[in-house]
């Protein structure tokens, strides 16, 4: 027993840390083998190819306004065409009062009805012919020259996909706004890595450019950012992150909407793992990979913890005796509870992290026991307040 338990402990130790360490460092050896330069324009050549921007809004009446003037500055400031497209999915605010008054100047497809922002995203796409797809979400800030930087590396006909760089601007407004700014920056440097090598395991929704031509549409109940992005890794096109394009959001302050966030995002993600396993297991090695340690292994990681910990206690037992180690993990936690009632920081940041890691535990088990999609939600409250009202709300959570 003493052995199994010993070999489980490594087993799932060696799992866990994999996505966040050993997969990066593995592809850190790749860089020699890595692939060419991209090609860039030449100097005379004006390579301003055509491009629609497009994002979905629900209820974000708190920040549309300034999404659709930053939005329309980008557009204006591109040498080439560049027109923008929403689709405003049946809000209960005033959302679609606001969004109103750009019709003039930009294309907005009313629903009346909650359809879902993989729905909407499919309809704006239909309605351009543009060579190049700009997807953003309402609460992401970014600079105007944004659009021109993201357009630059489709020079290369091998790029099929290009991302920005996604940062959480409020990492001090809680301990769970703090943990998620963290392993966002851990996420984002292993992404650097990938861009480099292998290619992006699937980006998120923030903001990416996506070829035309290599776009395909998702079913209107999976996320749409991780199908496209997968999609187009499947052709053999590069996913790149772009150095120079940073984008900034609100991170969840509250435990809570944390848990929930990973919850649906495990899910949704699992979801599309399943609908397309069939091509993504017939990917060049490398990118299988890739793919399987960045992202299946981390849906993982809240199982692995538990089996580290199981296989843990019974090492404990049987080398201390079960009384001792019963009393050993007792006081251990009730240190734990004493330091999280306290608000302590440590513990705070720990308790962050486990519920985080609940969330995802849930989201397999959603998609594969209760087939659930999410195909609409509703956005974390916090996420869209700004700083002053979030601290007020989370005041619980911020030593």
């Amino acid at each position: 027993m003493l052995s199994i338990a010993i070999v489980l402990a490594a087993l799932t130790a060696v799992l866990g840390v994999h996505p966040f360490v050993t997969y990066p460092l593995s592809l850190l050896a790749m860089r020699k083998r890595t692939v060419p330069p991209m090609a860039k324009p030449a100097e005379n050549i004006d390579f301003s190819p055509s491009v629609a921007i497009c994002m979905s809004a629900f209820n974000e009446a708190k920040v549309i306004a300034a999404k659709m003037d930053s939005l329309l500055d980008m557009a204006a400031s591109y040498p080439g065409r560049a027109t923008v497209h929403v689709y405003v999915d049946g809000p209960t605010d005033d959302t679609a009062g606001i969004l109103a008054d750009y019709a003039g100047r930009a294309d907005i497809l009313f629903g009346t009805d909650r359809r879902g922002k993989t729905w909407g995203m499919n309809q704006l796409v239909l309605r351009t012919d543009s060579e190049l797809v700009l997807f953003t979400d309402a609460n992401v800030v970014s600079e105007t020259d944004a659009l021109v930087q993201l357009t630059a590396p489709f020079a290369d006909a091998s790029i099929g996909l290009a991302s920005a760089r996604l940062r959480y601007n409020n990492p001090n407004e809680s301990a769970t706004s703090r943990s998620g700014a963290i392993y966002w920056e851990i996420e984002e440097g292993i992404k650097r890595i990938e861009s480099e090598t292998i290619g992006l395991a699937g980006v998120d929704g923030a903001m990416f450019m996506v070829r035309r031509s290599a776009h395909r549409a998702p079913p209107p109940h999976l996320i749409d950012d991780f199908y496209i992005s997968l999609s187009v890794l499947i052709t053999g096109l590069r996913v790149i992150s772009v150095e120079n394009v940073e984008v900034c959001e609100r991170s969840a302050v509250l435990a809570g909407e944390e848990f929930m966030r990973k919850r649906r995002i495990a899910c949704q993600s699992w979801n599309v793992h399943r609908a397309l396993w069939p091509q993504l297991r017939r990917m060049p090695a490398a990118r299988l990979y890739g793919y399987i340690s960045h992202r299946v292994l981390k849906w993982l990681a809240p199982y692995f913890l538990a089996l580290f910990l199981i296989a843990l206690g019974v090492i404990a037992a049987t080398v201390f005796g079960p009384a001792r180690a019963g009393l050993a993990a007792a006081i251990g936690l009730a240190l734990f509870l004493l330091a999280s009632a306290l608000h302590m920081r440590p513990a705070t940041m720990v308790t962050s992290v486990l519920y985080s890691l609940f969330g995802v535990a849930f989201g397999p088990i959603e998609s594969l026991l209760f087939h659930k999609t999410y195909t609409v939600w509703l956005p974390a409250n916090s996420v869209r307040e700004t700083a002053t009202d979030s601290q007020t709300t989370a005041q619980p959570d911020l030593q």
